[in-house]
């Protein structure tokens, strides 16, 4: 009787790299840890020392790209001490000043504000030990560290090899650059063409600070605007110039930031071999003049506040973006968040996109069938988030315009103001996150029908 040969070993799991430990890795690495170790295997690598999340808070419209990444992310925001608020918009300057602008969609507690670094460590919170590897400080690779060197095709289906800095090598089926917008991973996708790999300068700037509240309560004079039972957002809208305030950390603290945009400045900056500003200096009596047509008593309070902050030079953060690129992925490796499409701040969409686009490949990781599909998976992707992106990036830019008055034929007239701004929101508010979800699962299901998985 012939004997019966044992069953062939499983194939080994998909390994995947994400290279990045902001908001869009961390997204991505909780939904891809949903699925067995035996067929996914995933590492995270940092590229700095400690996990943090620079720059001012964060505005989620809805959790429900968060739960659906992971069911234990669906109380992330409370944990974090997100502030549910109600969001108002007024202009600051001019004949119309007090007017009221209506946004559809942001009104009675709209909207969570909530604290970059908080969200971070609580989406951080139970991921299993080893698989987030903390990047090196000081350029080596002390404390346990290592930095990569290099991540390099290895050939058609092969994959990627990441080398690290003490010659260990590592080989990835797929690499997610997720490092943000200065990151090396979105050349590794477009090549040299300095034009789409390095961002660009826009003329925009931005400047957040954080207050306690009972500090901003005592400046501002805001009274119930400033009351934590009844949590508001408030933007002023001036003329070159906008400010806003709203709460975060629970209601403890106070965030106000400011925008500007530079007469002159935006398209061309930054081309060729200029290398764009990271920052621009303000005297404290230049930028308390920027702010001196506002006729409101709460925004001279946060100029106020900011130069007790400033006291001798004001350094706010120019505001970059990127050209958009003709692909976000290639046969292995992909781009997530500001490596993607970093864009401008105006509408809070980059960080909701970071969270559908980590649920768009989590869930198409997830289904893969084999290696072999995993440029369909990829490829599918790519088609499905980067329309959304660049019409996000073109609203931001437009709603920037507006908001710091600065828009042709519009300025800081209030009811031309009201005309663009209405619906400008409708678009990021209007996503169906699960309908969503489930076209990317089809596209790549129609690619592989097609045989489509090869990249053209």
């Amino acid at each position: 009787m012939p004997t019966s040969l044992p069953p062939p070993p499983p194939p080994p799991p998909i390994r995947i790299a994400i290279i990045g430990s902001g908001l869009a890795g961390a997204a991505l690495l909780r939904g891809l840890l949903r699925h067995p170790p035996h067929l996914l295997s995933v590492d995270m690598y940092a590229t700095r020392p400690t996990f943090k999340e620079e720059g001012p808070g964060l505005c989620f419209f809805d959790a429900a790209a968060l739960a659906l990444i992971d069911p234990e992310l669906a109380g992330c925001l409370e944990r974090a001490g997100a502030v549910l608020a109600t969001a108002e918009t007024r202009v600051a300057v001019g004949e119309g000043a007090g007017a009221a602008v209506r946004i559809r969609g942001l009104g009675e507690r709209s909207h969570w504000n909530v604290n970059r670094e908080a969200l971070l460590r609580e989406m951080l919170r139970g991921v299993p030990a080893g698989v987030v590897r903390p990047g090196p400080s000081g350029g080596g690779s002390g404390g346990g560290t290592k930095a990569i060197v290099s991540v390099a095709a290895l050939g058609a289906g092969q994959g990627q090899l990441i080398t690290f800095d003490d010659g260990t090598q590592e080989r990835y089926d797929v690499v997610v650059g997720a490092e943000g917008a200065h990151g090396f991973t979105r050349r590794l996708v477009l090549g040299d063409d300095e034009a789409l790999v390095k961002p660009r300068a826009t003329g925009f700037w931005g400047l957040p600070i954080k207050v306690p509240l009972r500090r901003a309560q005592e400046v501002m004079g805001a009274g119930e605007l400033l009351d934590p039972r009844n949590p508001r957002q408030m933007g002023w809208i001036g003329d070159g110039t906008m400010m806003l305030c709203n709460m975060v950390d629970g209601g403890d603290e106070v965030q106000i930031i400011v925008h500007g945009k530079t007469d002159g400045e935006g398209e061309g900056e930054g081309e060729g071999d200029k290398e764009p500003e990271w920052a621009k200096l303000f005297t404290t009596e230049e930028f308390r003049e920027m702010f001196a047509g506002y006729r409101v008593p709460m925004c001279q309070g946060m100029v106020d506040l900011i130069l007790s902050v400033y006291t001798v030079q004001v350094a706010a953060i120019c505001q970059l973006e990127h050209r958009p690129a003709p692909t976000y992925a290639t046969d292995s490796i992909c781009l997530l968040g500001d490596s993607a499409h970093s864009m401008l701040p105006f509408q809070g969409a980059s960080a909701c996109l970071a969270l559908e686009e980590a649920l768009i490949l989590s869930t198409l990781l997830g289904r893969l069938p084999s290696k072999a599909a995993i440029p369909a998976a990829l490829k599918a992707y790519d088609s499905v988030c980067r329309p959304r992106a660049e019409q996000a990036a073109r609203d931001s830019a437009e709603t920037g315009l507006l908001v710091t008055g600065r828009m042709p034929g519009v300025g800081v007239d209030p009811e031309a103001l009201q005309g663009r701004l209405r619906g400008m929101w409708d678009f990021l508010l209007g996503i169906d996150v699960r309908a969503y979800r489930a076209a990317a699962a089809a596209v790549m299901d129609q690619l592989l029908v097609d045989g489509g998985a090869g990249w053209q």
